[in-house]
C-alpha cells in the first residue's frame, strides 16, 4: 500500500485541505475508489487499517481532513473545531466534491463510493443530495436519525456565538450535544467509552491532540443544522432512488440512539423509494465500528458489499455488442 498527502484549495476560497490517498501496490489493477468523510474530532489518518484492507482488494482509499480538523487545521494555523463563519457547512460538502473530482480523474471509469462516519455521515448525506449522481454507492457509518433537541441546540449555540464569538467553546453547548453519550454506557471508565469496547482505542483517542478537543459554538451550530437538513423529508426525497446505500452501526451506539437512528434512516429511505438500501447492526457494537473489537468482521462485510455493488455495476459482456 502506498500513502500520498494531497493538498488542495478549499471551496471556501481561503484555506487549504490536507487529504490522504492510499493506493494499492504498484502493478495492481484499481477496481474502485472509496472516499472518506470522517467524523467530528478525528481525521482521515485514523482509518489506515481500513485503507489497507481496501487496497489489498484493489481499491483506492482517500479522504481529506475537514475544515477545523487534523492536518487541515494545522496547515491553515486555524483553531481545531472551527469550520469558519456561519454557513460554512456547505464548504464541507463542496470540499468532498473537489477531492472526488481529483481522484476520479486519476481512475476513470471505475466505481466511486463515499463513506461517511458520524458527523461525516451527515456531510455525506448532504453530498448525496447535491452530487449523488456522481456516486456508485453511499456508506453511512454511525449515523443518526432525527433529534428533537437539534433546534434548541442551534438556538443555544447561536446565542452563545453572538455573545462570545464564533470561536468560543461552551461547556453548556458541549453537554447538550455530547454529554449523554458517556452516560449511556454502564460502568464507563473514560468519557469516550461510547466510542468502542476496546480500552486501547479510547485511551489513544484521549491522548491524541487531534481528537481530544471540543467544537466551537459556531461549529456546533453547523452540526445541528446539518443534522436537521439530512433528517428532513426533503432530504429523503432528494436521494437518487437507484443509489446503493449501506448503513452500518453498533446497536449500542448512543449517537444512533442504540440502533433506532440507523433504523429510522433505513426505513425513511425505503419509504422514499430508494431501491437498494441495506442495514447492518452489530450486536454490542458502539460508535466506531471500524475501531471496535470486531473491526475485522466489519471491514470484511463492507468489502463484500462493495464487491456486490461493483459486480452489479459491471457491464454485461453479452450486451456490449
Amino acid at each position: 500500500m502506498n500513502r500520498e498527502v494531497f493538498i488542495y484549495p478549499s471551496s471556501n476560497g481561503k484555506w487549504r485541505v490536507s487529504a490522504l490517498i492510499f493506493t494499492p501496490d504498484e502493478g495492481t489493477v484499481v477496481r474502485g475508489v472509496v472516499q472518506l468523510s470522517h467524523g467530528m474530532c478525528e481525521y482521515a489518518g485514523r482509518y489506515e487499517a481500513l485503507a489497507r484492507t481496501l487496497c489489498d482488494a484493489g481499491l483506492v482509499f482517500c479522504g481529506g481532513d475537514h475544515l477545523g480538523h487534523g492536518a487541515t487545521a494545522l496547515l491553515n494555523q486555524e483553531k481545531l473545531g472551527y469550520f469558519g463563519p456561519r454557513g460554512s457547512r456547505k464548504f464541507l460538502v463542496e470540499d468532498l466534491e473537489l477531492l472526488r473530482r481529483e481522484v476520479a480523474g486519476r481512475y476513470l471509469g471505475v466505481p466511486y463510493f463515499l463513506l461517511g462516519h458520524s458527523m461525516g455521515s451527515f456531510i455525506a448525506r448532504l453530498f448525496a443530495r447535491r452530487f449523488g449522481q456522481q456516486l456508485d454507492g453511499l456508506i453511512l457509518s454511525g449515523t443518526a436519525g432525527r433529534n428533537p433537541a437539534a433546534p434548541f441546540g442551534k438556538a443555544l449555540a447561536r446565542g452563545v456565538e453572538l455573545a462570545k464569538g464564533p470561536r468560543y467553546i461552551s461547556e453548556k453547548v458541549y453537554d447538550l450535544a455530547n454529554g449523554s453519550f458517556a452516560k449511556a454506557i454502564p460502568g464507563a471508565k473514560t468519557p469516550v467509552d461510547w466510542l468502542s469496547k476496546d480500552p486501547a482505542v479510547c485511551d489513544a483517542y484521549l491522548k491524541d491532540p487531534l481528537c481530544a478537543f471540543k467544537f466551537t459554538v459556531s461549529a456546533y451550530y453547523e452540526l445541528f443544522s446539518m443534522l436537521e437538513e439530512c433528517t428532513s423529508p426533503q432530504w429523503y426525497g432528494s436521494v437518487p432512488k437507484g443509489l446503493p446505500i449501506y448503513i452500518l452501526s453498533g446497536d449500542q451506539d448512543p449517537v444512533g440512539a442504540m440502533g433506532a437512528g440507523p433504523k429510522e434512516v433505513y426505513e425513511n429511505l425505503t419509504k422514499a423509494g430508494c431501491r437498494n438500501v441495506e442495514l447492518k447492526l452489530y450486536p454490542g457494537g458502539r460508535h466506531e465500528m471500524f475501531n471496535e473489537t470486531q473491526q475485522e468482521e466489519v471491514r470484511q462485510n463492507l468489502l463484500q458489499w462493495l464487491e456486490k455493488v461493483m459486480v452489479q455495476r459491471a457491464p454485461d459482456p453479452a450486451m456490449e455488442d
